[in-house]
């Protein structure tokens, strides 16, 4: 009996307790942010339980209800980030080198490099 009043407590049943949805799309995120705080406090793995998610059982971390604190924690570390977006990240582009040397293949003149077989 003892063991039905323990349940544990998911990200998901965690997030429908503060009034989202269970399926928001910060979810996941949130939820690494939950184990990651509960392996720095507790230095092992989170339990886990068998969830219904998207149609077939999934394996998900789950706490005890004295571990809620771990789900505040991560709230607060993740969940006032959650809505912002990221900067983009600025990339070097390299320059356009075009695969065709010459327009006009008659005008070939070999070089000083050995001559290679025919792809």
């Amino acid at each position: 009996m003892s063991a039905l009043l323990s349940r544990r407590i998911t990200v998901a049943e965690y997030l429908v307790q503060r009034g989202l949805p269970a399926d928001w799309r910060f979810g996941s995120p949130l939820g690494r942010v939950a184990a990651e705080v509960y392996r720095d406090r507790y230095r092992r793995e989170p339990g886990q339980a068998f969830r219904w998610i998207n149609g077939r059982f999934r394996k998900v971390m789950a706490y005890r209800p004295e571990e809620a604190h771990v789900l505040a924690t991560a709230w607060d570390r993740y969940g006032c980030t959650a809505g912002q977006r990221r900067a983009p990240v600025a990339r070097a582009r390299r320059p356009y080198v075009s695969p065709i040397v010459s327009g006009d293949a008659m005008r070939w003149t070999p070089g000083n490099t050995p001559l290679r077989s025919h792809p």
